[in-house]
């Protein structure tokens, strides 16, 4: 069991499990081909800035070669444009999807450099950190978000990142295993001041972080149990961000990752005051219109939300909804993430 995993569910433990650091465990064996594929040796021996090049051109002969690809990525583009400004750059907002999917899958495996972060976002950054409360930062599943915290957390700042069960799984010997452990690894060796929490049942323990003064990211564009107006449509949202920000009083923090060529930004909003916004429907609603500005400026960076652990099958252009709708909905932050053999699939 990976130690940042809760041994009982007492909060006392969760919150001890909460604050260790990642561990650096050894890559996992696979098959030959796998290994080449994820070896972090050959991978420094490409620059990343190639490496980026090749998915580029690569992504580019499959939309152009794969029709079945143009339709279910086309598809996929109308569920996150349809009902807003863009519901009609769909088509070529998916062939944009697919480069920016396999560009990512570049970046993750080539050495991670530190996302850069411009004036205006260290502004942001500063004047949060100048309130001396602490900060919840809101995030979606946008552009190579793996890297982005690389601007954030550091030595006086930890900060704790909310993941769901399949994150803290045994890596299998597969590439997916291959793919946690290397995650695993670069958040040992290179992020220290980055934990981990188990996000299931997690409110108390999120809470109590942030009581304690401590900064979390949670990522907003997960399934939940309340119905938002979100990218032109209803969208059924958790509400975890809002209703901690509310309880605790804590900064809310908008944050994206973008990429430019073959580096990644960390963008930083403006802080979010709980107490100048109302109730958490309020706070939720802003929150949702946020996000979804920046969504809208780059929507082809935007995960696929049918993907495993998202809405399943459930996000149209009409409305997102779980495809399983039936089964009560859970607002436990990280709940939702993808843990599935499709999720593998889609990597491999």
């Amino acid at each position: 069991m990976h130690p940042n995993m809760p041994a009982k569910d007492d909060l006392e433990s969760r919150l001890e499990a909460a604050r260790r650091p990642m561990l650096a465990p050894p890559m996992p064996p696979a098959s030959l081909p796998i290994r080449l594929r994820t070896s972090p040796a050959l991978r420094r021996l490409i620059p990343t800035r190639l490496a980026v090049n090749r998915a580029e051109a690569r992504a580019q002969r499959n939309w152009n070669s794969k029709p079945g690809t143009r339709e279910a990525m086309t598809q996929m583009m109308q569920a996150i444009v349809g009902g807003t400004a863009r519901a009609d750059e769909a088509h070529e907002l998916a062939r944009r999807h697919v480069i920016e999917e396999e560009v990512h899958r570049a970046l993750f495996w080539q050495p991670w450099a530190p996302a850069e972060i411009d004036a205006t976002s260290s502004a942001h950054l500063e004047a949060a950190r100048a309130d001396g409360r602490p900060l919840l930062f809101s995030n979606c599943h946008m552009g190579p978000f793996h890297l982005h915290m690389s601007a954030i957390a550091t030595a006086e700042h930890p900060t704790f990142v909310v993941s769901a069960p399949w994150f803290l799984e045994p890596p299998t010997h597969d590439y997916w295993g291959r793919r946690i452990a290397h995650w695993w690894r670069r958040l040992a060796l290179q992020r220290p001041y980055e934990h981990v929490v188990y996000g299931p049942g997690s409110m108390p323990v999120l809470r109590a972080l942030l009581e304690a003064g401590d900064y979390l990211l949670i990522y907003f564009d997960m399934p939940g149990g309340r119905r938002t107006q979100f990218l032109g449509k209803p969208v059924m949202l958790a509400t975890g961000t809002a209703r901690l920000a509310a309880e605790t009083g804590a900064l809310i923090v908008p944050l994206r990752c973008r990429r430019e060529g073959h580096r990644a930004w960390a963008e930083v909003g403006e802080p979010i005051d709980p107490g100048e916004h109302g109730d958490p429907e309020q706070l939720q609603d802003l929150l949702a219109a946020v996000h979804e500005r920046w969504i809208l400026e780059l929507p082809e960076t935007l995960e696929d939300p049918n993907r495993p652990g998202g809405w399943e099958g459930g996000a149209s252009a009409r409305e997102w909804i779980r495809a399983d709708r039936d089964r009560p909905a859970t607002d436990e932050p990280g709940a939702h993430d993808p843990a599935s053999a499709a999720a593998r699939a889609r990597e491999e």
